[in-house]
């Protein structure tokens, strides 16, 4: 009996001493399928946030959507955002930014705005792709990638649509099919919209 105890009590000793190397080592504790710390689920609010832009001017989320607008007397109209988390060695990023333009053209004069946010780069290397490619798209910074992880934005490009009142409406992992990525963001824009 005592020697059951004692195998009993190792073995409690050892599991939470390998819990806490895994956090001393910075490791989180595994986590369930379905479990996902970070991402904001479709349905709820989108987490706030405020960055610089490359001219070091804070920009808001709740500048454009939420259900008070920080500076009313500026946007006074609420707007669908459609957040995109890139980084400037991200091929898929890459091929996603001229698509993104293209929709925001296209719904020129509605009120959607896009946003393109850099993770964890310097700036000095935002500015040195900026220099050898076009993109009209506003770029914010989001350096140390604070909001990238509220996001679950850890893997790039990852895309949220987010509605008028700052409700999660739609995450995309990845970017692969160009066409489809269209007609899918047009649908969910215009039906945003009605």
């Amino acid at each position: 009996m005592k020697f059951v105890i004692l195998i009993m009590i190792l073995s409690l000793a050892f599991n939470i001493t390998g819990q806490t190397i895994q956090r001393a080592e910075g490791l989180a504790p595994r986590q369930t399928e379905n479990s996902k710390p970070n991402s904001p689920a479709i349905g709820t609010e989108a987490p706030t946030f405020s960055l610089p832009d490359l001219q070091q001017k804070y920009v808001a989320l709740r500048d454009f959507c939420g259900p008070k607008l920080n500076k009313p007397w500026i946007n006074k109209t609420k707007q669908v955002v459609v957040l995109s988390f890139f980084a400037t060695y991200c091929i898929p990023c890459l091929k996603e930014i001229p698509h993104l333009e293209k929709l925001e053209s296209n719904f020129n004069g509605q009120p959607v705005k896009f946003l393109l946010v850099n993770v964890g780069e310097e700036e000095a290397k935002i500015k040195e792709f900026l220099s050898g490619n076009s993109v009209k798209l506003d770029i914010l910074h989001d350096r140390y990638s604070k909001i990238a992880e509220k996001y679950d934005a850890l893997s790039l490009p990852r895309l949220y649509v987010i509605d008028k009142e700052g409700i999660v409406r739609k995450e995309q992992k990845g970017f692969s099919d160009p066409e489809q990525f269209e007609v899918d963001l047009t649908r969910l824009l215009n039906d945003l919209l009605k």
